[in-house]
This record gives C-alpha cells, structure tokens and sequence, in this order.
C-alpha cells in the first residue's frame, strides 16, 4: 500500500514538473497578448530639421499604387506609408521664396513581409529560428521649378531597409519591428534628400 502512494505522488510530482514549463509559456503569452500595442510611427519635427526652400509652394503627388495582397503589408500600417513620406515633406520641405514649385513625386511606398525557409533537425527545432524578412522600400523625385532666373532640377531619391524576425514574434512585437524599418528608411531619405539638395545652386535659402 505505502508503495502505490509513493509511486502515485512520483507520478504527480513528474506531472507538475512536465506542467511547469507549458505553464510558463502560457503565462508569457497572456503577458504579451495584454502588453500595449506599439503606437503609429510620426515625423518627429526635433529629428529632422526643416529645410527653406527657394519655391512659393510644395506640391505632392503619389504615384504609387499600393498592392492590397502577400507580401505587401503597408495597406496594414496606419499612416500609410505613402502619407508617412508626405508627412516628412510638410515639415521638412518649407517654401520660404515668392515664386517656383518644389514637387515631390512618391513613386514607391513598399511595405512587405516574406516567409524565410526553416533550417529542418532536432537542433534547429529547439531554436528560435528567423522566421519572416521585412522590407521597406522608398522612392521618390524631387522636382524644382523656379521661373525667375530659369531654374529647374530634378534629383532621385531612394531608401530601404530590412530586417528579420524570430519566430517566437508576437503581432506587436512585428508591427514594432516594422515602425522602426519605416523609421530606418524615412532616415535615408531625408539624408539623401538633403546632400543633393545642397549640391543646387540657390535652392537652400539662409
């Protein structure tokens, strides 16, 4: 009898330590699930500096039909990215002068999230493999047209950026991962935008 009590309480004692662990992963899950979701990304006006230029007005324009199906993710992200650059624009691109137009043609605002391929084994299955790529890409031109003195330019504009993301990932730890790849790239084009706009005579007013 004292031996069927011993082997019942080893038998309860193997199924709390085989507990324990699932236990765990749950309740790290229902941490995640109830953590604050990340919030939109922003142009922060204390980053990037504004620009006057010599143009009377900035004009917009998005030639960029975004895809609404895999791997395209950025009819997802809220700003859109498109209105993401657009935003960047307002406040960096300042006309300051009393004539011309400074146009910023969107021409690619690409957000997408690709499968990466699992490496098979036992090994590997214990391990918390890269599980998807992101990639952020945008394009643009700029377009300078000042009539006084004839002035006109147009230069080419183009940033990315990837990263990938584990497998363990949860929803807000990828849509984290994404506003700091459209961050990464939105500092690349503002760092491109401005060296070859200074390269332009009398675009950049003091």
């Amino acid at each position: 009898m004292r031996r069927q009590v011993l082997g019942l309480v080893r038998r309860q004692l193997l199924g709390i330590r085989f507990l324990a662990p699932l236990f765990g992963v749950l309740m790290l899950g229902a941490c995640e699930t109830t953590s604050e979701a990340p919030k939109p990304v922003t142009v922060d006006a204390s980053i990037y500096q504004s620009m006057t230029l010599n143009a009377r007005q900035l004009v917009i324009i998005e030639n960029w039909q975004m895809p609404m199906k895999a791997p395209y993710i950025g009819h997802r992200q809220m700003p859109y990215p498109s209105n993401f650059i657009a935003q960047w624009a307002s406040k960096v691109l300042t006309p300051a002068g009393g004539s011309g137009d400074i146009t910023l043609d969107i021409q690619r605002a690409a957000v997408t999230l690709v499968d990466l391929p699992r490496k098979a084994g036992l090994k590997n299955a214990l391990t918390d493999q890269q599980d998807s790529r992101i990639r952020v890409e945008f394009e643009a031109r700029l377009m300078w047209l000042q009539p006084v003195g004839g002035a006109q330019a147009m230069v080419k504009l183009s940033s990315s950026h990837s990263r990938t993301i584990p497998e363990s990932s949860s929803a807000n730890d990828l849509q984290r991962a994404v506003n700091d790849s459209l961050l990464a790239a939105l500092v690349g084009l503002d760092a491109q935008a401005r060296a070859e706009l200074k390269k332009l005579d009398n675009i950049i007013l003091p």
